[in-house]
């Protein structure tokens, strides 16, 4: 039983297979009919477990506006600032990983986006309204990692969603906050209007010192509403002067058509 519910995975959702895990394994593999049901009752759209809202190739996006600056980049010189004129390109930035590779598959050691000290945040647009269900990290292995890697792992974390004021007051146990609290910039490609708030719909903790590395975080309450706007933000990491992010996943329905 176990080895047939590991094989109805897909790779994105295998994320380990030791046999002490067989049930969660099982899970996965009987969700997609499980939730096909209920959302026939709910009538929306039915989640995939294989669709991840966030992924880069799907349509989603990094908002720079509401994003935490990286670590350690460099002031943009004059002959940065004429290339960025007239070519469009600031070649001082070519090796800076920003932070859209957190919505890129690949978690090899070093592909990341990493922002200066413990607190922070990263905004992503998702490419359509989505009824967020749950969300998954991912870091590699403290074995392929260095202490100062390890370090910089996040550790306490929120997920904000943004939603009308008129629906988020739902919700009235939970957090609220404008969008403004989480403005750097002005961010042009950002469709937030003035009205509507962000609301805390997860409070949870990452271990990277507890297997598996990518780790699923289910929301406690349903959300009242659909959203394509949410923020990360990182509470603490593991010590570290800088925190990491690798990886960020995604789920949930998209309301019907």
């Amino acid at each position: 039983m176990c080895r047939l519910a590991l094989a109805a995975h897909s790779p994105e959702q295998l994320f380990h297979t030791h046999s002490e895990t067989c049930p969660t394994s099982l899970l996965w593999a009987v969700k997609p009919n499980l939730v096909r049901t209920f959302g026939k009752i709910w009538k929306y759209t039915a989640i995939s477990i294989n669709r991840n809202y966030a992924s880069l190739g799907g349509g989603a996006r990094i908002i720079r506006g509401y994003t935490s600056k990286t670590h350690n980049l460099p002031s943009t010189s004059l002959f940065g600032f004429l290339a960025q004129s007239f070519l469009g390109f600031n070649p001082q930035y070519a090796s800076v990983k920003g932070a859209g590779i957190i919505l890129e598959e690949d978690t090899s050691v070093g592909e990341c986006w990493c922002m200066s000290g413990a607190v922070g945040h990263f905004a992503v647009q998702l490419p359509e309204a989505v009824f967020i269900s749950h969300i998954a990290l991912d870091y590699p292995s403290p074995e392929l990692l260095s202490e100062e890697d390890v370090s910089r792992a996040p550790q306490n974390m929120s997920l904000w969603v943004l939603l009308p004021l008129r629906d988020a007051r739902q919700a009235p146990t939970l957090q609220i906050r404008p969008h403004e609290e989480f403005k750097f910039k002005t961010d042009q490609d950002a469709d937030i209007p003035p009205e509507s708030q962000f609301f805390q719909a997860l409070e949870f903790k990452y271990d990277v010192k507890r297997p598996p590395t990518r780790q699923v975080f289910p929301f406690p309450l349903r959300m009242p509403s659909p959203s394509q706007t949410i923020i990360l933000e990182v509470k603490s990491n593991e010590g570290g002067t800088a925190t990491c992010i690798y990886w960020l996943g995604i789920y949930g329905m998209k309301a019907a058509d």
